[in-house]
């Protein structure tokens, strides 16, 4: 095995490992009912404020009609509003509810809670060296320009 197997094999060893203890892999997220991709869009539309599907696809990087069908399910279930853009009619301008809000906060919570219990235990220096670690890691692959996600 050369290096450059050995670097995707620790790379991707760190994927399933970080992976595996955010249970991002659950089949709803911090003890929602919400599936993980689900959970994200309430996130990002409750960071947008309001946004238009397109916007939402583009963040995410998810199939058009796989977002059709959670934006639908969310809809139903009252997290969220649909109504047509005053600039174009032909795209619907979509907002949280009530309902939404109060998810979007929880899921913020208890996401902070899930990181602060996981860096629970380490000394300042650790938690130090791992924030810049992944701050070097985002910005290093930011600069690349490019990814790929269809690696497991």
């Amino acid at each position: 095995m050369n290096i450059e197997d050995t670097i995707v094999a620790d790379i991707r060893e760190f994927n399933r490992f970080y992976t595996k203890i955010l249970s991002l892999l659950d089949k709803h997220v911090l003890n929602t009912s919400y599936s993980f991709t689900e959970a994200r869009v309430v996130l990002e539309i409750g960071f947008m404020e309001s946004c238009i599907a397109n916007n939402l696809v583009e963040k995410l990087d998810i199939d058009r009609s796989y977002m059709s069908r959670i934006i639908a399910k969310l809809s139903k279930d009252g997290l969220l509003t649909k109504e047509i853009s005053t600039l174009d009619n032909r795209t619907s301008v979509i907002q949280l509810t009530a309902k939404g809000i109060a998810l979007f906060n929880q899921l913020n919570e208890k996401s902070d809670k899930q990181l602060i219990n996981l860096l629970h235990g380490l000394s300042q220096r650790q938690i130090t060296e791992i924030h810049a670690s992944m701050l070097l890691i985002k910005k290093n692959l930011e600069a690349s320009g490019g990814y790929c996600n269809d690696t497991i």
